[in-house]
């Protein structure tokens, strides 16, 4: 009955169908008022009945205007709300109840607002999984341009120290870390301590005594870490310790990562960063890097390592085939003990190339190892079998001269200077004139060890250079 009642009910209609009973009570009521005014019928031909036909016309108006304004004021409605979810209210819902099209327009445009909200939604979402997407993409480029710069530095033979700066700096470099710290062990006691210390908290931590800590092995949080040899995450989901609060308190960050620096089982030391963050959740991306970075810093101290011994086993120039700095260190070392026994003289020669650097600035590298090699052939043609010429720096060179006293060493050391003058007097350009310097010491006067000697003539030489000392040979500041 009440579907019945809803299907013949005024609101159920269709739209024309109104549209067609307004424009019809209308047109009726035209046609009363016209017959009216032209009678044709007895009805309308007395004019007393104008009231009877004036309420007939005003009633037949007023059902055409109802008609036509649940037409209208649906249409308004819409109109409006539809304005309002234009505006961005997605919450907002058309409330009309009717059966006609302006019903079912009104149910569409609710269908399209609740698509649009879900489709927004799911914006929103992807939107945020882009920016995590991107985050990790610039987190890999960082990760890869990092790597990049450090193996260029590995690759160009570069200081340790330099490799080392650039491996805990890259550390920080993603902003959510704020300190960055390298435990190395030392070469010669073996104990780990600080190293390298980066970011907005180095200098307190620093005040904190972290230059005098000491790690050992299997003592204190790092400690555990050395021998485990294992990356360690400390961050909101790790529970709490003595050691671990030790750490943190030495350190003063609340959340870190520690990686070892190993290679074929031996740890040279440990990378730590950390930071303050209070919900801080170490990322697999950001492990993952720092290993990396820990790995490649473990190249460069093996290098290192390498470079070293293979110093160590060297004992002639390339450039010149004259011995080099390790040699004389230890055959003067044997010269000088061989030369107590006996109760003989040893003497030290240390020379330099006046204005090398200026040389070489002005005609380049090559030009510079040319004048090198040129004043290696100088010394050996100016000493004995049992001599010894080394090339002792950059541009410095050294004689160890057996069996021979300070008169005799100063003789060959101003042959070998007046030879050098000599052979570039006649440069046309003056800077091409080179001379040099050198320093004379004797044992035991001036020392009973190699360094005594070498640090004597040092020091003689540094002070000839000052005092613009230049075409002679000294033995004495």
């Amino acid at each position: 009955m009440k579907d019945f009642l809803r299907k013949i009910s005024f609101h159920s209609q269709g739209l024309r169908r109104k549209l067609a009973i307004a424009f019809g009570l209308i047109f009726v009521a035209i046609l009363v008022l016209l017959n009216y005014l032209f009678p044709h019928f007895s009805f309308f031909a007395a004019k007393a009945n104008v009231h009877l036909v004036l309420a007939i016309v005003f009633i037949i108006v007023i059902l055409g205007f109802v008609t036509v304004m649940q037409i209208i004021e649906p249409v308004i409605k819409i109109s409006t709300e539809a304005k309002r979810i234009a505006e961005g209210d997605f919450d907002h819902t058309i409330k009309l109840i009717r059966d006609d099209e302006l019903g079912q327009l009104g149910d569409s445009l609710n269908r399209m607002t609740v698509r649009i909200k879900e489709n927004m939604e799911e914006l929103q979402v992807f939107s945020q999984k882009t920016e995590t997407i991107n985050s990790e993409i610039n987190k890999r480029i960082l990760a890869l341009s990092s790597l990049l710069q450090i193996s260029n530095l590995i690759s160009q033979n570069a200081k340790l120290e330099e490799i080392i700066e650039l491996g805990v700096d890259r550390c920080l470099a993603s902003g959510e870390m704020t300190l960055g710290c390298l435990i190395l062990k030392d070469r010669k006691t073996g104990e780990f301590s600080a190293y390298s210390l980066r970011g907005t908290k180095s200098k307190e931590v620093i005040d904190q005594g972290l230059k005098e800590f000491k790690i050992k092995p299997n003592e204190g949080f790092l400690g555990k870490i050395i021998l485990k040899h294992e990356s360690v995450v400390v961050d909101r989901d790790t529970r709490s310790n003595a050691d671990l609060e030790e750490f943190r308190k030495r350190f003063l960050i609340k959340n870190g990562v520690i990686v070892p620096i190993s290679s074929r089982g031996n740890v040279f030391g440990l990378l730590i960063v950390g930071n303050e963050a209070d919900d801080f959740f170490c990322m697999p991306t950001d492990l993952e890097l720092l290993d990396l970075l820990a790995k490649q810093i473990s190249i460069a101290i093996e290098n290192d390592l390498l470079a070293t011994r293979v110093e160590k086993l060297e004992v002639i120039d390339n450039l010149t085939g004259l011995y080099n700095q390790v040699f004389v260190k230890d055959r003067l070392d044997e010269e000088i003990k061989r030369a107590i026994r006996f109760q003989r003289p040893c003497a030290f020669v240390l020379l330099s190339i006046d204005r090398f650097e200026e040389y070489r600035s002005a005609f380049g590298h090559i030009a510079g190892e040319g004048i090198l090699i040129q004043m290696a052939a100088i010394l050996r043609e100016n000493i004995s079998e049992v001599d010894k010429a080394a090339r002792f720096g950059d541009y410095e060179f050294a004689l160890i001269l057996p069996e021979k006293n300070k008169r005799q060493a100063i003789e060959i050391a101003d042959a070998i200077r007046r030879r050098v003058e000599f052979l570039f007097s006649e440069q046309g350009d003056f800077r091409k004139r080179l001379t040099c310097i050198g320093a004379v010491t004797e044992n035991p006067v001036d020392g009973v060890v190699a360094e005594e000697l070498i640090l004597k003539a040092r020091n003689i030489l540094q002070a000839m250079k000052k005092e613009n000392g230049n075409n002679r040979i000294a033995h004495k500041t």
